[in-house]
């Protein structure tokens, strides 16, 4: 298992966009082409590698408030689900952010995700909220402590 960070618009972004899509967007009946669902040149790609295929990303939006990243669009492909791709992809990112100056992550989880990331110590800080048609919650994790 490999994690690495990839250029926007690289082939492996590109087949990272396609795994978010076939993940987190035909589920719901959403378009992949949705500006919402469009990278930034200043957001970090991570992504989760075996035998050189995609097979997992999070997206890192530094500085989404000061000294706060935002971690949206974490997706793995369905046949590595509990090999512990995304939770080194959450490593990855959080390390990431540490040594970038952000203090906090901040992520909109989707209802059925909650417990993956408590297992990772987020906690929910918001009331629930309707984001893409589904129940979220905003998360929260403190990544560098006293």
């Amino acid at each position: 298992m490999k994690v690495k960070i990839c250029k926007l618009l690289s082939d492996k972004h590109l087949q990272a966009r396609e795994l978010r899509a076939e993940v987190l967007r035909k589920p719901l009946g959403l378009p992949a082409d949705d500006p919402a669902f469009n990278d930034k040149e200043s957001d970090v790609h991570f992504v989760a590698l075996k035998k050189d295929s995609v097979v997992g990303i999070v997206v890192l939006v530094p500085d989404y408030k000061p000294g706060v990243g935002k971690l949206r669009q974490m997706a793995t492909a369905e046949e590595v689900r509990g090999e512990g791709y995304g939770i080194a992809l959450g490593s990855a990112l959080e390390e990431y952010a540490a040594k970038n100056g952000m203090t906090s992550i901040l992520l909109h989880s989707r209802h059925y995700a909650v417990g993956f990331y408590e297992k990772l110590g987020y906690k929910i800080t918001s009331d629930v909220f309707q984001e893409v048609g589904i129940d979220h919650f905003v998360m929260e994790k403190d990544i560098i402590t006293g």
